[in-house]
């Protein structure tokens, strides 16, 4: 069944509203909200944007709703881990609505990092630099963590990804008034 106007026009105005939104806006939730409610705005949310709730759009506003669903699930995955949350906190407080994409831990289907400080280099002697800062960010060393980044990165060179792991580790030490 193809989708009716009321509902692309809703897409629309989401997509159009996101550069605007923080992330409890878009999920509908108040800054003290618990996990519990952030699951369950995240569930509505989900149900709304998902993409595979929209087969039927057109190419253009499959799109718009591939957009609204990563930016509600980028919220989702910032609000939903402790640490990412007290970061976004901050930074909402100095007018940054939300984390960069790349700052954000990326998950597989069984909640595992999908990439890997270690798996961010190109050489072999910055990938023992991560594999050191991998160890002691679980470890919870973070600014130890922090200085191996630093060596992986300079070993690297010009990595953009690794750079901005080495941005949210950072900001994740300031939050932390570290």
């Amino acid at each position: 069944m193809p989708a009716d106007e009321g509902e692309i026009e809703r897409l629309r105005e989401w997509a159009a509203a996101l550069d605007d939104s923080n992330y409890y806006e878009l999920l509908g939730v108040l800054e003290i909200a618990d996990d519990d409610a952030l699951k369950s705005a995240f569930h509505e949310f989900a149900l709304a944007f998902h993409p595979d709730a929209h087969l039927e759009l057109d190419a253009a506003s499959a799109e718009l709703s591939r957009q609204v669903y990563q930016r509600g699930a980028e919220g989702y995955r910032v609000l939903s881990h402790p640490e990412l949350r007290s970061c976004y906190d901050l930074a909402l407080a100095t007018g940054q609505l939300r984390l960069g994409v790349r700052e954000l831990p990326r998950r597989d289907a069984g909640g595992a990092a999908a990439e890997s400080l270690v798996e961010l280099c190109r050489t072999a002697s910055a990938t023992r630099y991560a594999s050191r800062a991998d160890q002691l960010i679980s470890a919870g060393e973070l600014r130890s963590a922090k200085r191996e980044l630093m060596l992986a990165l300079r070993e690297d060179g010009d990595n953009p990804e690794l750079a901005e792991r080495l941005d949210a580790l950072d900001l994740a030490l300031f939050a932390m008034g570290v």
